[in-house]
């Protein structure tokens, strides 16, 4: 019979925001990175470029909970600010500002058409955020 069955074991096992899962990693390249966070956990406050294929756009399906997002765009000087729950889909473009905190314990996943890489991640922190956009 061809059957697989496998414990996948977390990625961040210690950190205390909660679990971190890579599923489908290696399957023609694609992963599906599964997010356990627990309330009052805050997580993003980065922004990415684009060179990255998962990250042009980032995509991200919320589950279940609720959680705040703040979305900012210094480009057109726009920014937003919602509450999203479960049944919810994300879809955030490169040079966006995102940061979010769970506001109940969420569970979340993140459609990547390409394998992590912590090499080459294209993910830049918001304090990095003024001067690469002031450069381009």
């Amino acid at each position: 019979m061809d059957v697989s069955i496998r414990k996948v074991e977390p990625v961040n096992p210690l950190d205390e925001r909660g679990p971190t899962y890579e599923w489908c990693r290696g399957i023609p390249g694609r992963q599906i990175s599964i997010y356990l966070r627990k309330q009052g956990a805050s997580f993003g406050a980065h922004f990415h470029t684009g060179s990255d294929p998962s990250k042009n756009p980032e995509l991200f399906f919320l589950i279940s909970g609720k959680m705040h997002c703040h979305f900012l765009d210094k480009r057109i000087n726009e920014s937003l600010e919602c509450v999203v729950e479960g049944g919810t889909e994300l879809l955030i473009v490169p040079l966006i500002l995102h940061s979010m905190k769970a506001l109940t314990d969420v569970v979340f996943v993140e459609y990547r058409v390409t394998e992590f890489d912590k090499s080459h991640t294209d993910t830049y922190p918001a304090s990095q955020y003024d001067e690469f956009i002031a450069r381009i």
